[in-house]
């Protein structure tokens, strides 16, 4: 708390990332899918500015459009119905007056990008949990306390955990709080949302100053809209279209819930790397990290730890790795042996020796056997 997002490695452009690795994880990287979700709810965020934008301009053309439609009683909807698109067409290949031609076309053209817009959107929050909207008086740290609280998380532990990452100082009503929480790692997510200014805006030095001249300036724009009966027309419609996007989205959240539980359990099923280490067997046993008994199995050693698994194979894409004389400052390799031992050669592996035996290629014979474990390669002249 209390460090402003923008310094270093917490830098926002329209939202926020804060990632922690909680005690005990066997590998401290950033999860994938913590990054796939993220870049998914910055993607739905601007979709939603874009989305915004186009409604806004479609708003302006909806009045003078009106006159087009036959016997419009109800106002007008955005995106146009089947039928209204049909009669706007028509209208348009009848039409001779070339202003009023311009403007149907216009209004089918902006009705195109609203659909295509929308349809991303949406397709966007199919993947995304259901965030917490900001409302007056919530804080970021206040809103991240109350989601670990629901996953059953300790108070003493929550708050160990959010004083090691930085949160933001203010939060904007309409901003969007995204949380994420994929095994052991927690990250949150601040999207601009409904709000007038950025997450990055409101939080450079002076932001809450220029967020207050803001609000200031519209609610005199405001006074003077009153005044004139189409502006106060068409503020009303903007306010009916943004109650009707949050109910939607209401709706879409709800079963993207529903989804992304379906798809935690899909998750479990993609923890299928193989953590490995690589290294010469005299001195990985000197190290105490493997353990080399004269009569049975290789095993882990005393100083056998998840920090010193740092490559990773992916099982979905290869089930062979290459391991190199030249990388382990050896002349050749003699021998090459699996720790721990519960590994047999030729029935969940094998390995291949180049002629001049400068390289050995390991393939796994079992991929599913290695998923998700630890394993030592010892290298031997």
């Amino acid at each position: 708390m209390g460090r402003v997002p923008g310094h270093g490695k917490g830098c926002f452009l329209r939202g926020s990332l804060l990632i922690l690795g909680l005690v005990g994880i066997a590998c401290h990287r950033e999860d994938p899918r913590i990054r796939e979700l993220t870049t998914q709810a910055s993607q739905s965020d601007e979709a939603a500015q874009q989305l915004r934008r186009a409604w806004m301009a479609q708003l302006t053309r909806l009045p003078a459009l009106a006159r087009h439609l036959p016997h419009q009683t109800a106002p007008l909807t955005i995106p146009f119905t089947p039928e209204q698109i049909r009669f706007l067409q028509a209208r348009i290949n009848a039409e001779r007056d070339v202003s009023s031609r311009a403007l149907i076309q216009e209004a089918l053209v902006q009705d195109e990008l609203i659909r295509k817009l929308g349809g991303r959107l949406e397709e966007l929050k199919k993947a995304l949990p259901a965030p917490d909207e900001v409302q007056p008086d919530d804080s970021h740290y206040g809103l991240a306390m109350r989601f670990l609280r629901a996953k059953g998380i300790p108070d003493d532990r929550a708050r160990r955990m959010l004083s090691r990452i930085a949160l933001l100082d203010r939060l904007a009503p309409g901003f969007l709080v995204y949380h994420f929480m994929v095994g052991d790692t927690y990250a949150t997510w601040v999207a601009q949302g409904s709000a007038s200014c950025t997450p990055a805006e409101l939080n450079q030095p002076g932001g809450l100053d220029r967020l207050k001249s803001a609000r200031d300036r519209t609610l005199v724009h405001g006074g003077q809209l009153s005044q004139e009966l189409r502006g106060l027309q068409a503020q009303k419609r903007a306010l009916e279209l943004e109650v009707s996007e949050l109910q939607l989205q209401r709706e879409s959240f709800s079963e993207a819930q529903e989804s992304l539980q379906s798809e935690k359990s899909a998750n479990n099923r993609e923890l299928n790397s193989l953590h490995y280490l690589m290294g010469r067997k005299d001195t990985l046993e000197r190290e105490g990290i493997i353990s080399m008994p004269l009569l049975g199995r290789s095993q882990a050693g005393p100083n056998w730890r998840d920090a010193l698994f740092t490559r990773h194979l992916d099982l979905r894409r290869t089930r062979t790795l290459q391991l190199r004389a030249s990388d382990l400052g050896l002349p050749r390799i003699g021998r090459v042996e699996v720790v721990p031992g519960s590994y047999l050669e030729k029935v969940h592996y094998r390995i291949l020796f180049s002629p001049d035996r400068q390289s050995a290629t390991v393939e796994l014979l079992v991929p599913a056997r290695f998923m998700n474990d630890k394993v030592v390669f010892a290298v031997s002249r």
